[in-house]
C-alpha cells in the first residue's frame, strides 16, 4: 500500500479542551442521518461517546464548545444548537465530506 494512501491518513493533531459538563447532556440523543442511518450520542460521566448503526462506540472529545473529534481517526462533529443550547443536528466531518444528521431524539 502507497503512504499517500488515505487508509494511512494520521488524524490531524487537535488539542483538547474542558467545557462545562451541563452542554454535555445538551447534545446527548439520536441524530439521524437518513432512514436507518444514525449516531447516537451518550454521555458517560464527564466523557461523550457517539455510536454510528453498525460500528462500536466512540469517545469523542471536546475541542470547542460545539466542536468534537475522535483521538482514533480523522473525524470531527461540530453540534448545532437552538438559542437555549439544546442540540438540534450534529454534522459530521470527515474526508473531506460534512454530512448533517437532524436531532430525532
Amino acid at each position: 500500500m502507497a503512504p499517500d494512501s488515505p487508509l494511512l491518513q494520521v488524524p490531524t493533531e487537535r488539542k483538547e479542551t474542558k467545557v462545562d459538563s451541563k452542554l454535555l447532556d445538551l447534545y446527548s440523543g439520536i441524530y439521524s442521518f437518513a432512514p436507518g442511518a444514525t449516531i447516537t450520542i451518550t454521555r458517560e460521566g464527564e466523557q461523550l461517546y457517539a455510536q454510528v448503526t453498525g460500528q462500536g462506540k466512540l469517545e469523542i472529545f471536546p475541542e470547542t464548545e460545539r466542536d468534537f473529534f475522535y483521538k482514533v481517526a480523522d473525524v470531527q462533529i461540530t453540534f448545532e444548537t437552538d438559542s437555549q443550547g439544546q442540540a438540534t443536528a450534529l454534522v459530521l466531518h470527515q474526508n473531506g465530506r460534512d454530512q448533517r444528521a437532524a436531532r430525532s431524539k
